[in-house]
């Protein structure tokens, strides 16, 4: 099923219908500024098993976490030392995902060798629903493993939508994925080029 939501002021009673059903371990397709994702509550590993289920996805290989806000984004990062937090201010919202110690808070199974990979999208619904929730949701590209992203609300409801929950439609997402930059060390390292410019 898909909901056609406002691009740019998406309406408060569909965001909270949203978050009910991501509440009750819903799975739901939903556009960023760079690419369409699938998405659940990073904290419930039910609904995370099902998304790597329907991509067949290998679950050692952690997805990333979508978050409202730098102050969201700082309780699921290890201590930040202030040279990188100036640079997270920079990037973000936008186009980019960076990797950063996990803090305690970040499930097990979204840690890649105590690393998880954080994203403020520059987009008006994933800011908004994440805000009303007050916690993040799971960020991962709206494909089936090695196929190409689907990247409108009606490729995925055909393709995907009888397993999912909800197809959100609010917008239309750039069509590149995010630029990924590894901040864990001790100097920043590209992974990916993508839509976000680096270096910045």
């Amino acid at each position: 099923m898909i909901l056609a939501l406002h691009p740019e002021t998406p309406q408060l009673r569909h965001l909270e219908r949203i978050a009910e059903l991501l509440r009750k371990d819903g799975v739901i397709a939903y556009p960023t500024d760079t690419l369409f994702g699938l998405g659940c509550l990073a904290s419930r590993k039910k609904a995370v098993d099902r998304i790597l289920q329907i991509k067949g996805r290998d679950p050692k290989k952690p997805m990333s976490i979508l978050c409202a806000d730098m102050e969201m984004l700082c309780r699921y990062a290890r201590y930040l030392e202030s040279p990188t937090f100036r640079l997270l201010k920079q990037m973000l919202p936008g186009p980019y995902t960076v990797l950063l110690p996990a803090s305690r808070e970040v499930p097990r199974y979204l840690q890649n060798k105590q690393v998880v990979g954080l994203r403020i999208p520059d987009h008006p619904f994933c800011l908004g629903l994440t805000k009303l929730l007050g916690e993040p949701i799971i960020t991962t590209s709206a494909n089936l493993s090695g196929q190409p992203t689907l990247n409108t609300a009606w490729e995925l409801e055909e393709e995907l939508g009888h397993a999912l929950d909800l197809v959100v439609d609010c917008g239309q997402p750039l069509g590149e994925g995010s630029t990924i930059v590894d901040l864990s060390g001790e100097e920043p390292v590209l992974v990916r080029q993508g839509a976000g410019s680096w270096p910045l």
